[in-house]
Formats: structure tokens, C-alpha cells, sequence
């Protein structure tokens, strides 16, 4: 089933769920394991596959599950993990909306028994978390920018240097400063970004170039088209904008609208493959997006967690990359993939992850 296949359902068993919130499935006379799965938002609708994926995968296996959306309300998602834990959850798989808020309920659940899986956005400040399921997020970063290098032709089809030295003009954006992801993906960018700025094949006009500056809070569409149009009049009087590191679509979308009157395409980087990205990168809009194939993510921690529940010890491949403040959260990271004009139809229809009729 493609995420895009039945996400309507999926939104009004959320509502259902979000009427019942403490009626915990698991906690009737049954001994199936109960799962409670705290997702950020729906705006952003890989989050919407993710937790229909989990939900899916989980059931198939008898569990019984809670799923939540908090509408990016860190005290909202607080309340519900509280609920799912007092419901009688034997394990919770939390998409945090602020990775340093819940360092509090998760204790509580801790000390209860619930085991607790950090769903792609690392839980941080020393939050009680057993494991860690994400994809290799600064490679995400660095495909970003490698893919904005070969966009503007710094780098050739093969990643090679080009002869060509600029200057090129950029501007940077990052996400929201709650999220640790946010952080690693700008990292894994400007470690490839870096020499060339440094050398002045690439200039940044406006100046912004810390994450600080670029951070765009709460991934808001909304505000990276705001920001992005404050940037835009010297590209309208003779400087030409190269491309724009956008860190996922929603940002990308909102960058590709407020650019629309240039009269040229800047390249535009982007993440998740959401289907509006997907057909905007087909018809030559947004230059690249970055694939994270959230089926495979949820299988990964679907069995961290039955391993978990069973008495086992989970797979992993990374014991090192990150510390929540706690220690070193073990982790599986799973690879993404880069997806162009050139290839979005063999990665992405190909595969099964959308129908050819769901991007055109």
C-alpha cells in the first residue's frame, strides 16, 4: 500500500483515536502487547505514511495500537504519551515535536516499564529512551548539497568538480530548531557546502549562513516562503540566485512559490519526497528531493520493538552518532536516496511507494 492510499481513512481514524485518547487499546482484558505511537503533525504528510505504516505493520502482528497526532504541540504530545502510559502501553514509538520536551513523561514511563523507541527525530536532554530508528540523517544533509552543486554545475553527473568557478550565488535554510534532525542535516550540508564558500565559488548574499540565521521554526512552510521573499529583490536586479539548500519539500515548495517571478528556475533541494515535491521535480521546478522510504523505517521498528517486548536484543548498525544528553542512544539507520527529474519514477513507482496516477 503506497502512502498515499487511503490517507483520508487514516486522518479520520487519527480523529477517532484523539476522541479516546486514555482508552488505550491494549489496556482491555486481552494480552496482546499494546503500542502507543505518538506522531508530530499531519501538515507534513510523510508523517501522515509513517504512522499509517507503523499502524499497518504493527497490526499485522496482533498488536494492539494507539495512534496520536499532536498538530505540533510539544505540551499536547506530553498529554498523550502520559494517556498512553496510564492506558497500560507496553511500548511507545514517539516522532517527537520538540526533541527536548518530554524528558519528564518519558521518565514516568520508564519507571513503569514502557519501553520507548525514538521514531526519526532523536529525543534529546536526556530523555529515557531505549533505541533510536532513523535514516543516516547527515548523509541526507549531504546529498542536499551535493545535489544543489550539480544543479548549478559545480559538480558534474558523477559528483566530480567542474571547471567552472563561479561565483554562484545561494541562499541556505534549515529546519526548525526543536528538531534534532534539523541540526544534523544542516551539518551533513555544510560539510560539503563549506570549501566552496570558503574558496568563493559560492557566495551567500544575504549574509545568512549559521543555522540560527537559516532556521526555519516548526519546518513552517509558511515562514520559509516569508523569508525566502525577504531575500528575494537583489535576484530581481541583477543578481542571479544559483539555487537555494532547502532541508525538506515543504520548505522547497515554499521557496519554488516565492521565486516563480524570476524568470528563471533556481536549483531548490528538498526532502521526503512528498507527492506536491514529486510532480514539482518532474516538471522541472524543484530540482531534487531526498527519499526516506518510511516503510522500511517502520519495519525497523516494528522489530525493535517486538524484540524489545520479547526479551531480545533489537538489530542495530550504529553505536556511536548519537547522544541524547543521556548517552549514546543505540541506533538503525537506514540509507536515503536521492530522487531527480531523471529517476523519481524508477525510485519511486518502481518500488511501490506511489502509483504512476498519485504523481502524474
Amino acid at each position: 500500500m503506497s502512502p498515499g492510499t487511503h490517507r483520508t481513512a487514516v486522518l479520520l481514524v487519527v480523529g477517532v483515536l484523539s476522541l479516546t485518547t486514555g482508552c488505550a487499546a491494549g489496556s482491555a482484558d486481552d494480552d496482546k502487547p499494546f503500542v502507543g505511537i505518538a506522531m508530530p503533525t499531519t501538515v507534513q504528510t510523510r508523517w501522515v505514511a509513517d504512522g499509517e505504516n507503523l499502524a499497518e505493520q504493527f497490526g499485522s502482528l496482533g498488536f494492539d495500537v494507539e495512534m496520536q497526532y499532536a498538530d505540533d504541540d510539544a505540551a499536547l504530545q506530553a498529554e498523550q504519551i502520559e494517556q498512553m502510559v496510564a492506558g497500560g502501553a507496553d511500548a511507545l514509538v514517539v516522532g517527537a515535536v520538540d526533541a527536548g520536551s518530554l524528558t519528564s513523561v518519558l521518565a514516568d514511563a520508564h519507571a513503569a516499564g514502557v519501553r520507548v523507541v525514538s521514531y526519526d527525530r532523536l529525543i534529546v536532554d536526556g530523555a529515557a529512551v531505549d533505541y533510536y530508528a532513523s535514516f543516516d540523517n547527515r548523509r541526507v544533509g549531504a546529498l542536499q548539497a551535493s545535489s544543489l552543486l550539480q544543479g548549478i554545475g559545480v559538480l558534474d553527473e558523477v559528483g566530480e568538480r567542474t571547471a567552472d568557478r563561479g561565483p554562484f550565488a545561494i541562499e541556505l535554510f534549515a529546519g526548525s530548531p526543536d528538531d534534532n534532525n534539523a541540526h544534523v542535516f544542516f551539518d551533513g550540508a555544510m560539510s560539503v557546502l563549506t570549501p566552496y564558500l570558503a574558496d568563493g565559488v559560492l557566495v551567500v548574499p544575504s549574509g545568512q549562513t549559521t543555522f540560527d540565521q537559516v532556521a526555519t521554526p516548526g519546518w513552517a512552510a509558511d515562514v520559509a516562503g516569508e523569508r525566502m521573499a525577504s531575500l528575494v529583490a537583489p535576484y530581481r536586479s541583477g543578481t542571479r540566485l544559483a539555487g537555494v539548500l532547502a532541508p525538506n519539500d515543504g520548505v522547497a515548495q515554499a521557496v519554488v512559490a516565492a521565486t516563480g517571478d524570476l524568470g528563471y528556475v533556481p536549483v531548490v533541494t528538498g526532502q521526503d519526497a512528498e507527492i506536491p515535491a514529486v510532480k514539482s521535480v518532474a516538471a522541472g521546478e524543484q530540482y531534487s528531493t531526498v527519499y526516506k522510504d518510511t516503510r522500511q523505517l517502520a519495519e525497523v521498528t516494528v522489530q525493535m520493538v517486538e524484540s524489545l517486548l520479547t526479551g531480545s536484543d533489537p538489530e542495530i548498525n550504529d553505536t556511536t552518532s548519537y547522544d541524547n544528553g543521556a548517552g549514546v542512544v543505540p541506533a538503525f539507520l537506514l540509507a536515503p536516496q536521492l530522487v531527480t527529474q531523471d529517476n523519481y519514477r524508477a525510485v519511486l513507482v518502481d518500488s511501490g511507494y506511489y502509483t504512476a496516477e498519485e504523481i502524474g
